[in-house]
């Protein structure tokens, strides 16, 4: 077994060595990789997210909040109103998820709803995220936010991530109106018809 394992780390030393193994944020990961990570990631949380129950109310302000924390922190590599995939997130290895995804089916499917797990279920999703967010994930572009935004920051942005895709009006009407990042892509232009109507108003 010494020996093996040996021969193992010398044959993985050697391909380090020449190279073999791909270091370039644009690179794929291969499908052992990629389930390999997803395992890592889930178990850690699990073992170390403290449980604790979301002290931040769900409300206009609060999500109006969470809102601003998003766009100016989140959306340049999770995606943002008014585009629904970020360049930058592409160009993460592995590739940042794209929230606004989920949001823009949200919105093409009005009749599909989001299946609403136990309370045990919520509490859990919740504070996954919120232990995501505070801690970043290693070896990701996903940085610690602890050291830029406090828990109850934090928390106004996991609020506002599971309401995206159903925002107050009000709260939804100011988001569309946030400055975006300045490497989104620019909005698709109107076509002619559409511009000269606008121009008429």
């Amino acid at each position: 077994m010494i020996l093996i394992e040996a021969v193992v780390a010398i044959c993985l030393a050697l391909v380090v060595q020449f190279g073999g193994f791909p270091m370039g944020a644009d690179a794929h990961a291969s499908k052992l990789e990629a389930q390999l990570g997803e395992w890592t990631h889930n178990t850690w949380v699990k073992h170390h997210s403290p449980n604790e129950a979301d002290p931040v109310p769900v409300n206009d302000d609060t999500l109006m909040a969470g809102a601003k924390l998003y766009q100016g922190n989140c959306a340049v590599c999770h995606g943002g109103e008014n585009y629904t995939n970020s360049p930058l997130g592409r160009g993460i290895y592995p590739g940042a998820p794209q929230f606004m995804r989920f949001v823009e089916f949200q919105q093409t499917h009005p009749k599909f709803k989001m299946p609403k797990g136990t309370p045990a279920q919520e509490q859990a999703r919740n504070d996954h995220s919120f232990f995501v967010i505070k801690h970043g994930i290693r070896f990701t572009g996903m940085p610690a936010w602890k050291y830029n935004m406090s828990d109850t920051q934090i928390w106004e942005v996991v609020n506002f991530m599971h309401h995206m895709g159903h925002l107050p009006p009000d709260v939804e009407a100011a988001w569309k109106q946030m400055p975006i990042s300045p490497i989104a892509p620019p909005a698709p232009a109107k076509p002619a018809k559409a511009a000269k109507a606008d121009k008429k108003k």
